[in-house]
């Protein structure tokens, strides 16, 4: 809505009223403008008031026109406005003089107020086709940025700083100019994983300049009770060939500074330090000097290893680096070497290998192996590759049940964002081809889900645009096989590679115990076909009835021994049945405070037992088993005295105390 009058300039004054309401745009909701204006061109006045958000507030402006000298001079006063940061305030009035003919505008001094900041013009702006502007920034208080900055970062602290400007359109070049800034008491929050990691600044000075078509940029930043960063970056003849001058240095900075974040008992520790220098062009960027980084350790969950103290070293010269370090563990060393080329800085390269000898890696709590590694990293703008030689002289793997990521995902999932529409898988931005050999040597055993073998072999990884693939073979030369309640013997075992890595071809053949079966037989499963559908058939020798194998793979027993029917089913059905309750009782025991409760048979025949045994304490068993037939008890008690060294003491029929020694060979 709007109304006035209007008369011609040399008349009497007129006014003009216009009330607008809710205005509505992306993140801006005005809800009344009004404006009111009245006088004449000798004597005018006009008052702005806007009532909304994110911005509200008022502006009074004061003034007259002089047809004749073609200026207009005026004030603006009583001017406060309401923002996401506070309000602000105008201290006095603003003296403006606005000349058409020199087409220049002039700004009185005059101070902006917040209650955290001021913001100051001490001296009138003439602002033209030349001209110059000084600005103050007084007692900026980091906090006004919290409307702004993520829910996890904080900030606090003061800067205050300085601009003077100055230009000229009507010569060539850049406008002349300085900016600084200088922070106190300053300290920012970052919170990573839930756990807040402060930076804390004794110094914080920040400085740009611009004259004589030289740009620069200059910083001193010293943390509290750490180390310090400062240089400046330096490009001359900005507008034509950028040339690049300057320097970075990083004196002492100690990696205990993200402590923080690390879970209990998690810490990391070493010195930074560099001497760097800045030279060529924006084209073709040159660095010479060195970084280093002493000291290295990283101790916590996340690292495959124990580290000890390790060392990196960086060496620059002009468009070219070298790479020398290495990291120190416990057991082994991996010795790090490598270079980069950026003189075509389109077409950079850069590579890295690595090279150890028996490191240990755990991965709790199922993996623990010695690697040594031979293998070669590099990188261009196009292509990521990584080749070499990985050796597996030891291994020891156990499995009690799989993580939850060693779930696969159904191929038909499909994933929709919040709209509901399925979303495209993202790839790499740059391919990764890969082409490592992967050898197992003659120690690495494994315990998985009743198994447990020794695995040989040798696996070909490569991967390209069409996905990760497996090539190869690994053996299990031995191993026993715990199923159906039995102690199985694997007599042969092969996985065979040729493709995707979850598709191995099975040859897998276990037989019962011979020394627990009777008459000779050898009784046993076989396993063939694909990992995702295996086929497993039962077999003898000599050859039978499906009937009779699965009684001696089941019982040691043929269908037509002297016991009766009934005592051979039910060894049989006892022996599926327990085990089929491996998982259901171990999270039993689990709850109970019992660690690894597992429920099991012994025995062939008559002789048959269930037994069930347990860590009440760490290092000390319980294992307590009734017979199926003749319901006598045995206790067993084992106490580990030392890593392979057990007491053990037995209580049935018989009573025995024994002292154990295991070894492997």
């Amino acid at each position: 809505m709007w109304k006035g009058t209007s008369n011609p300039p040399t008349r009497s004054p007129g006014n003009l009223d216009v009330r607008v309401e809710r205005i509505t745009q992306p993140d801006v909701n005005i809800n009344l403008v009004t404006l009111n204006a009245k006088g004449s061109e000798k004597q005018h006045e006009l008052q702005l008031r806007i009532q909304g958000e994110p911005v509200s507030g008022q502006l009074a402006l004061a003034g007259s026109f002089d047809r004749k000298g073609a200026r207009w001079k005026g004030t603006l006063s009583n001017t406060r406005f309401q923002t996401p940061v506070g309000p602000w305030s105008l201290t006095r009035a603003i003296a403006l003089d606005y000349r058409n003919q020199e087409q220049k505008i002039s700004i009185g001094p005059h101070c902006w107020t917040n209650p955290n900041a001021e913001l100051c013009v001490p001296q009138t702006i003439d602002a033209g086709a030349e001209g110059r502007a000084v600005v103050n920034l007084n007692r900026f208080d980091l906090a006004m940025l919290k409307p702004f900055m993520p829910d996890a970062t904080q900030a606090s602290g003061v800067f205050s700083g300085k601009a003077d400007v100055a230009w000229d359109t009507t010569k060539e070049g850049l406008p002349q100019g300085q900016v600084t800034l200088s922070g106190r008491n300053v300290k920012v929050t970052q919170r990573v994983n839930d756990a807040p990691l402060p930076v804390a600044f004794d110094t914080l000075n920040l400085n740009a300049d611009l004259h004589n078509n030289r740009a620069q940029l200059g910083w001193m930043i010293r943390l509290t009770n750490n180390g310090q960063f400062d240089g400046q970056v330096q490009i001359t003849d900005p507008q034509g060939r950028r040339n690049i001058g300057g320097n970075v240095n990083i004196r002492n900075f100690n990696l205990a500074m993200v402590n923080p974040v690390f879970s209990r008992g998690e810490k990391a520790a070493g010195m930074l330090n560099a001497n760097l220098r800045l030279g060529g062009d924006v084209q073709s960027p040159q660095m010479f000097g060195q970084l280093q980084l002493s000291g290295l350790d990283v101790d916590g969950n996340f690292m495959p290893f124990d580290m000890q103290p390790s060392q990196l070293a960086m060496n620059f010269n002009g468009t070219r680096s070298t790479l020398q370090g290495v990291v120190r563990t416990q057991q082994g060393q991996i010795n790090l070497s490598g270079d980069a080329d950026w003189s075509q800085i389109d077409n950079w390269r850069a590579r890295v290998a690595a090279k150890g000898s028996r490191v240990r890696i755990t991965v709790p709590p199922m993996v623990r192996l010695d690697v040594s590694p031979d293998v070669v990293f590099e990188a261009t703008p196009s292509l990521f590759t990584l080749d070499g030689r990985v050796d597996v002289p030891w291994a020891r793997i156990v499995v009690h049940e799989l993580p939850e990521s060693a779930v696969g995902v159904s191929s038909d999932e499909v994933m929709l964002n919040n709209d509901l529409q399925p979303e495209n898988p993202q790839s790499a931005s740059i391919p990764i081809n890969s082409n490592l050999i992967v050898h197992v040597g003659n120690n690495v055993r494994m315990d998985a889900f009743g198994l447990k073998a020794r695995l040989t072999g040798d696996l070909k990884v490569a991967q390209d645009k069409q996905g990760l693939g497996l090539n190869g073979q690994i053996n299990i030369p031995d191993g026993r096989f715990h199923a159906y309640g039995q102690d199985l013997i694997v007599r042969k075992g092969e996985l065979l590679f040729s493709g995707p890595p979850d598709q191995p071809l099975l040859n897998i053949e276990a037989i019962r115990n011979p020394e627990s079966t009777e008459n000779d037989v050898i009784a046993g499963v076989r396993v063939t076909g694909t990992a995702d559908e295996p086929k497993a058939e039962i077999f003898s020798d000599p050859a039978m009835s499906q009937q009779e194998a699965l009684s001696y793979l089941l019982r040691g027993q043929g269908l037509e021994s002297d016991q009766s029917d009934s005592a051979a089913m039910t060894s049989m059905l006892v022996g599926l049945g327990v085990a089929q309750s491996g998982q259901v009782v171990g999270k039993i025991g689990e709850t109970f405070g019992v660690s690894n409760l597992a429920l099991d048979t012994q025995g062939v025949g008559d002789s048959s037992q269930v037994v069930v045994s347990g860590y009440v304490l760490p290092g000390l068993q319980v294992k307590y088993g009734v017979g199926i037939f003749d319901s006598l008890a045995t206790l067993t008690l084992r106490y580990r005295l030392m890593p392979k060294l057990y007491l053990e003491a037995v209580s049935g029929v018989d009573q025995a105390l024994d002292l154990l020694y295991q070894f492997e060979f």
